[in-house]
Protein backbone atom coordinates (compact mmCIF):
# COMPACT_ATOMS: atom_id res chain seq x y z
CA UNK A 1 0.00 0.00 0.00
CA UNK A 2 2.78 2.41 0.95
CA UNK A 3 4.68 1.50 -2.19
CA UNK A 4 1.64 2.29 -4.31
CA UNK A 5 1.29 5.73 -2.68
CA UNK A 6 5.00 6.42 -3.14
CA UNK A 7 4.91 5.36 -6.77
CA UNK A 8 1.86 7.56 -7.40
CA UNK A 9 3.62 10.51 -5.71
CA UNK A 10 6.73 9.93 -7.82
CA UNK A 11 4.63 9.69 -10.96
CA UNK A 12 2.72 12.92 -10.26
CA UNK A 13 5.43 14.80 -8.31
CA UNK A 14 6.19 17.13 -11.23
CA UNK A 15 2.50 17.96 -11.63
CA UNK A 16 2.09 18.53 -7.87
CA UNK A 17 5.06 20.94 -7.84
CA UNK A 18 3.65 22.82 -10.84
CA UNK A 19 0.25 23.10 -9.16
CA UNK A 20 1.79 24.36 -5.90
CA UNK A 21 3.95 26.90 -7.76
CA UNK A 22 0.94 28.04 -9.79
CA UNK A 23 -1.13 28.45 -6.64
CA UNK A 24 1.64 30.53 -5.04
CA UNK A 25 1.86 32.74 -8.15
CA UNK A 26 -1.92 33.27 -8.26
CA UNK A 27 -2.05 34.08 -4.53
CA UNK A 28 0.82 36.56 -4.95
CA UNK A 29 -1.00 38.14 -7.91
CA UNK A 30 -4.16 38.45 -5.82
CA UNK A 31 -2.23 40.16 -3.02
CA UNK A 32 -0.55 42.55 -5.48
CA UNK A 33 -3.87 43.29 -7.17
CA UNK A 34 -5.47 44.21 -3.83
CA UNK A 35 -2.83 46.92 -3.36
CA UNK A 36 -3.37 48.49 -6.80
CA UNK A 37 -6.18 50.82 -5.69
CA UNK A 38 -4.39 52.17 -2.57
CA UNK A 39 -1.18 52.51 -4.61
CA UNK A 40 -2.92 54.62 -7.27
CA UNK A 41 -4.57 56.75 -4.56
CA UNK A 42 -1.22 57.32 -2.85
CA UNK A 43 0.48 58.14 -6.16
CA UNK A 44 -2.29 60.66 -6.89
CA UNK A 45 -1.76 62.27 -3.47
CA UNK A 46 2.05 62.32 -3.78
CA UNK A 47 2.18 63.93 -7.24
CA UNK A 48 0.73 67.43 -6.95
CA UNK A 49 0.70 68.04 -10.71
CA UNK A 50 -1.84 65.28 -11.39
CA UNK A 51 -5.26 65.12 -9.77
CA UNK A 52 -7.32 62.11 -10.77
CA UNK A 53 -11.02 61.97 -10.10
CA UNK A 54 -12.24 59.09 -7.95
CA UNK A 55 -13.60 57.43 -11.10
CA UNK A 56 -10.28 57.81 -12.97
CA UNK A 57 -8.39 56.34 -10.01
CA UNK A 58 -10.73 53.35 -10.04
CA UNK A 59 -10.23 52.77 -13.76
CA UNK A 60 -6.44 53.01 -13.48
CA UNK A 61 -6.47 50.61 -10.52
CA UNK A 62 -8.61 48.13 -12.51
CA UNK A 63 -6.21 48.29 -15.47
CA UNK A 64 -3.26 47.60 -13.16
CA UNK A 65 -5.16 44.77 -11.43
CA UNK A 66 -6.06 43.07 -14.72
CA UNK A 67 -2.48 43.53 -15.92
CA UNK A 68 -1.18 41.76 -12.81
CA UNK A 69 -3.61 38.86 -13.33
CA UNK A 70 -2.70 38.64 -17.03
CA UNK A 71 1.00 38.35 -16.20
CA UNK A 72 0.25 35.72 -13.52
CA UNK A 73 -1.85 33.66 -15.95
CA UNK A 74 0.91 33.92 -18.54
CA UNK A 75 3.46 32.63 -16.03
CA UNK A 76 1.17 29.75 -15.00
CA UNK A 77 0.60 28.76 -18.64
CA UNK A 78 4.35 28.75 -19.28
CA UNK A 79 4.92 26.60 -16.16
CA UNK A 80 2.61 23.97 -17.65
CA UNK A 81 4.35 24.22 -21.02
CA UNK A 82 1.33 25.76 -22.69
CA UNK A 83 3.34 28.29 -24.68
CA UNK A 84 1.08 27.88 -27.72
CA UNK A 85 -1.93 28.98 -25.64
CA UNK A 86 0.18 31.81 -24.20
CA UNK A 87 1.09 33.05 -27.68
CA UNK A 88 -2.55 32.86 -28.73
CA UNK A 89 -3.59 34.89 -25.68
CA UNK A 90 -0.84 37.45 -26.29
CA UNK A 91 -1.82 37.83 -29.94
CA UNK A 92 -5.48 38.18 -29.02
CA UNK A 93 -4.57 40.69 -26.32
CA UNK A 94 -2.49 42.71 -28.77
CA UNK A 95 -5.33 42.83 -31.30
CA UNK A 96 -7.81 43.75 -28.57
CA UNK A 97 -5.44 46.41 -27.21
CA UNK A 98 -5.01 47.90 -30.68
CA UNK A 99 -8.78 47.99 -31.24
CA UNK A 100 -9.44 49.58 -27.85
CA UNK A 101 -6.60 52.06 -28.34
CA UNK A 102 -7.86 53.07 -31.76
CA UNK A 103 -11.43 53.40 -30.53
CA UNK A 104 -10.40 55.50 -27.54
CA UNK A 105 -7.72 57.65 -29.18
CA UNK A 106 -9.68 60.85 -28.50
CA UNK A 107 -10.14 59.97 -24.84
CA UNK A 108 -6.44 59.14 -24.51
CA UNK A 109 -5.51 62.37 -26.31
CA UNK A 110 -7.70 64.35 -23.90
CA UNK A 111 -6.19 62.60 -20.88
CA UNK A 112 -2.61 63.21 -22.02
CA UNK A 113 -3.53 66.84 -22.70
CA UNK A 114 -4.99 67.01 -19.18
CA UNK A 115 -1.69 65.81 -17.75
CA UNK A 116 0.15 68.50 -19.77
CA UNK A 117 -2.26 71.17 -18.47
CA UNK A 118 -1.75 69.91 -14.89
CA UNK A 119 2.02 70.12 -15.27
CA UNK A 120 2.24 73.43 -17.18
CA UNK A 121 -0.58 75.11 -15.20
CA UNK A 122 -1.46 77.80 -17.77
CA UNK A 123 -4.58 78.59 -15.69
CA UNK A 124 -6.14 77.60 -12.37
CA UNK A 125 -9.61 77.30 -10.91
CA UNK A 126 -11.22 80.74 -10.68
CA UNK A 127 -9.20 82.28 -13.55
CA UNK A 128 -10.95 84.29 -16.26
CA UNK A 129 -9.76 82.59 -19.46
CA UNK A 130 -10.46 82.15 -23.13
CA UNK A 131 -9.95 78.54 -24.20
CA UNK A 132 -10.58 77.43 -27.75
CA UNK A 133 -12.39 80.70 -28.46
CA UNK A 134 -14.69 80.35 -25.42
CA UNK A 135 -14.38 82.81 -22.54
CA UNK A 136 -15.36 81.99 -18.99
CA UNK A 137 -14.35 81.35 -15.40
CA UNK A 138 -12.56 78.03 -14.79
CA UNK A 139 -14.68 75.87 -12.47
CA UNK A 140 -12.86 72.53 -12.71
CA UNK A 141 -9.76 71.11 -14.35
CA UNK A 142 -10.22 67.37 -14.83
CA UNK A 143 -8.11 64.79 -16.59
CA UNK A 144 -10.32 64.70 -19.71
CA UNK A 145 -12.03 68.11 -19.79
CA UNK A 146 -11.86 71.62 -18.38
CA UNK A 147 -15.14 73.14 -17.18
CA UNK A 148 -15.99 76.83 -17.55
CA UNK A 149 -18.92 79.08 -16.75
CA UNK A 150 -19.40 81.82 -19.34
CA UNK A 151 -20.34 85.43 -18.41
CA UNK A 152 -23.89 84.50 -19.49
CA UNK A 153 -23.92 81.70 -16.89
CA UNK A 154 -23.63 78.84 -19.39
CA UNK A 155 -21.69 75.80 -18.16
CA UNK A 156 -19.26 74.49 -20.81
CA UNK A 157 -16.95 71.46 -20.88
CA UNK A 158 -14.00 71.79 -23.24
CA UNK A 159 -11.96 68.70 -24.18
CA UNK A 160 -8.37 69.18 -23.02
CA UNK A 161 -6.95 68.27 -26.43
CA UNK A 162 -8.83 71.27 -27.88
CA UNK A 163 -7.23 73.54 -25.28
CA UNK A 164 -3.70 72.29 -25.96
CA UNK A 165 -4.09 72.81 -29.71
CA UNK A 166 -5.14 76.48 -29.48
CA UNK A 167 -3.91 79.70 -27.83
CA UNK A 168 -4.84 80.13 -24.17
CA UNK A 169 -5.79 83.63 -23.02
CA UNK A 170 -5.66 84.07 -19.26
CA UNK A 171 -7.15 87.44 -18.25
CA UNK A 172 -6.45 86.78 -14.55
CA UNK A 173 -2.67 86.80 -15.02
CA UNK A 174 -0.51 89.81 -15.69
Amino acid sequence: MENEILSLMEEYWDLILKLILSLIILIAAGILARFSKPAVRRLDEDIDAIEFSKHARGIIAQIIKYGIYAVAIGIVLSIFGMTEALYTLLTGGAVLGFAIGYASKDVISNMLSGVIIAIDKPFKIGDDVELGGIRGIVKEIALRTTKLTTPEGVFIEIPNSTIIGKPIKNYSRE
